[in-house]
């Protein structure tokens, strides 16, 4: 996989955490609907960083869905705050495979990003992610 294909894979990932943690935010109150719109405008910046680094690279940026489909219901602050930890388990996976199709200070960015990610989904719903070969 090139690194462009693994930038734009992140890509449509935060597109996608974008999305739900609109609906995430919608469902908390407080400080956490504060943290989630926090956290939102993150992936905000994420988004409009990979799509200069894919353009600076010859690639072209995928394009946002108009809308994405939740894997649950959510109607409820814990299920919100369920959706927000597996949102951001996935975007650890997928900037893990950024760091793997990367060289240099972009594996390092990337591979510290996949930590951030894996430590917002632990401090959402209290459980760590497994990661495959760990025992």
């Amino acid at each position: 996989m090139s690194n462009i294909d693994a930038l734009n894979i992140v890509l449509a990932g935060e597109y996608a955490a974008i999305y739900a943690y609109g609906v995430i935010g919608a469902h908390l109150k407080g400080a956490e609907e504060t943290r989630a719109l926090t956290v939102m405008a993150g992936h905000r910046q994420k988004r409009d960083q990979l799509r200069a680094k894919i353009i600076a690279g010859g690639g072209t940026p995928v394009a946002a869905a108009a809308i994405y489909d939740l894997p649950a219901e959510v109607s409820t602050s814990t299920q919100a705050r369920e959706l927000a930890a597996l949102v951001e388990d996935r975007l650890s996976g997928q900037w893990a495979g950024v760091a793997a199709a990367s060289i240099d200070a972009d594996r390092a960015t990337a591979a510290l990003v996949a930590v951030e990610c894996s430590v917002r989904s632990t401090s959402w719903n209290g459980k760590a992610p497994i990661w495959p070969g760990a025992s």
